[in-house]
């Protein structure tokens, strides 16, 4: 097995729980390829662990490995299986819930592995090819524990399609029955399609699933606006909850098709309410004036990485402060971001420059970060991405 001596200044990072090792921290990986296991070596060359080897990543070396009794490989993917499918079971109440993340990469101590499930139907992506020469024995593995009818591989993320693909690395089906065209989940007993194959991420946003219940559980009596709406989530929590009207906004068509569809499956008239496609900050221009109860602002991440930090600020602000704008005095805003890049104490500010600019007061309600089925390392920082705040407007 490949060896590289970690840094002294790395070696406690290590021992801490950090499961990254970036490419210009430690010294070249002689004799190794992508997906190999390397032996992390501390002082006196003394082994301190294990790591899969990524030679075309920022990120080198993601350890899988740190304890004595540890020993990478198919034996090992698989407890860290069992772990995580019975921190779930344990952790998460699936009385009405069939959709929740089984592994969570880092957090489950499988960096860069993510597997969804969706009402029997486990959805696998990856976060490196690393992983691609070990992908027949982490089938085996959530095949025996979890159990699921159908195992779809959704690629790696990031990944866009095209014949360009390399063959390994395409979507396909691992194991069990091709996954239907739409897969029905619950959620808290919230009916919702899921497109496990074209579908965003792995099919659809699970790290929002208790604040969608949060919204349902605040929504009566208010008029409701869900911008970057997708196929609804937040929109049909706020009806189901009693808002009597619900206007959901989305650049895409199809993904506003799909939120009316998925009103209907919860026997919710379509036309008591508004479906727009139209670009979020557009649609707030186009609106000036015309207010709501209640206001939920989730877009997609605008810092990718961290050089998009500052134009990210900038445009969180001016997002937040039009939605402010719309909402009645003593209503609610709901503002998420998912940019590890902004982490919870930027984004309060961020909010802070927003109320701001609206001349609105903000009061605290509730300040979340990501679900169980998402844990995360304490001294990994860059897991804690998801923030969402609901506040009172005054």
């Amino acid at each position: 097995m490949p060896a590289v001596l970690v840094p002294d200044r790395l070696t406690r990072h290590v021992a801490a729980g950090h499961p990254w090792l970036y490419v210009d921290a430690v010294p070249e990986v002689v004799g190794a390829r992508t997906g190999d296991l390397v032996t992390l070596l501390g002082q006196g060359r003394r082994p301190i662990g294990h790591a899969l080897f990524d030679a075309d990543s920022p990120i080198a070396l993601r350890v899988v490995a740190t304890r004595k009794d540890e020993r990478p490989g198919p034996a090992l993917w698989r407890r860290r299986v069992e772990t995580a499918w019975l921190l779930r079971q344990t952790t998460l109440d699936l009385s009405a819930t069939d959709a929740f993340r089984v592994l969570h990469g880092e957090g489950d101590r499988l960096p860069g592995v993510v597997v969804d499930f969706y009402a029997g139907c486990a959805v696998l992506k990856l976060d490196t090819p690393a992983w691609l020469p070990h992908l027949a024995d982490l089938t085996e593995a959530i095949v025996d524990v979890v159990r699921p009818r159908s195992l779809w591989f959704k690629g790696l993320s990031g990944q866009r399609g095209g014949d360009d693909v390399p063959e390994p690395q395409r979507p396909r089906l691992l194991a069990g029955e091709p996954p239907p065209p739409l897969v029905m989940i619950r959620e808290h007993g919230m009916r919702m399609h899921v497109d496990v194959r074209r579908g965003q991420k792995t099919g659809m946003f699970l790290d929002q699933r208790e604040n969608r219940r949060l919204i349902r559980q605040v929504a009566r009596g208010r008029e409701t606006l869900n911008l970057f709406s997708y196929t609804g989530g937040f929109s049909l929590a706020a009806a189901l909850g009693g808002a009597p009207r619900v206007t959901s906004v989305d650049l895409a068509r199809n993904a506003v098709d799909a939120a009316r569809d998925n009103f209907v499956a919860n026997d919710l008239d379509p036309g008591a309410h508004a479906f727009v496609a139209a670009d979020a900050f557009a649609f707030l221009d186009d609106t000036a004036g015309t207010t709501y109860d209640l206001v939920v602002v989730d877009p997609p991440s605008f810092a990718p990485n961290h050089k998009s930090v500052r134009a990210a600020e900038a445009a969180y602000a001016r997002l937040n402060a039009s939605a402010l704008r719309q909402v009645r005095p003593g209503g609610l805003l709901a503002a998420a971001s998912c940019s590890s890049h902004v982490p919870m104490d930027m984004f309060l500010k961020i909010l802070g420059e927003s109320a701001r600019q609206a001349r609105r007061p903000l009061r605290l309600l509730e300040v979340r970060g990501e679900p169980p089925d998402h844990p995360t390392p304490l001294h990994f920082p860059e897991g804690r991405y998801l923030k969402f705040v609901l506040a009172l407007a005054e």
